[in-house]
């Protein structure tokens, strides 16, 4: 095996890859009507499935605090993106669940990842990309949060 030249921090190159992929996705939300959409809203409308979700377990699988997650929340939910519902399980407790406008965003935003993620695949070509997910699937495990579209 090679050895590095020096060292270099990989984390710095994921960062940057993960940062090219969130300011196309702000760029292009944007162009597509959701300038009001954040990077850090992706926090809610990933997290959040059919069944809902309630303000602790949103922030946990966000892995940010109760108070920054009901801030994103309340955004969201004053511009129509998510709305709030009782839980059927316990009536004090209020689930949150994406509205049509809101899986429509979750549904674009997908859409506009994929097709950035596929000019990556471009350049380095389909096989070696795959095969790059697959190596950083092997260091750190695969996703937990399902982001698949239907393309």
């Amino acid at each position: 095996m090679p050895a590095l030249r020096k060292y270099e921090n990989t984390g710095a190159y994921l960062h940057a890859l993960y940062n090219a992929m969130i300011a196309n996705l702000d760029k292009r939300l944007a162009e597509k009507g959701y300038a009001a959409i954040t990077p850090s809203h992706a926090l809610v409308y990933e997290n959040l499935d059919d069944a809902g979700a309630r303000i602790t377990s949103l922030a946990a699988s966000a892995g940010i605090t109760k108070q920054s997650m009901s801030a994103l929340v309340n955004k969201l939910e004053a511009d129509g993106f998510v709305k709030r519902h009782r839980d059927p399980q316990d009536a004090r407790a209020v689930l949150f669940r994406l509205t049509a406008r809101g899986r429509a965003l979750r549904r674009k935003a997908r859409r506009l990842n994929y097709q950035y993620e596929q000019k990556w695949a471009q350049k380095l070509g389909a096989k070696e990309y795959l095969r790059f997910k697959e190596m950083v699937s092997t260091l750190v495990g695969e996703p937990t949060t399902d982001l698949n579209v239907n393309v």
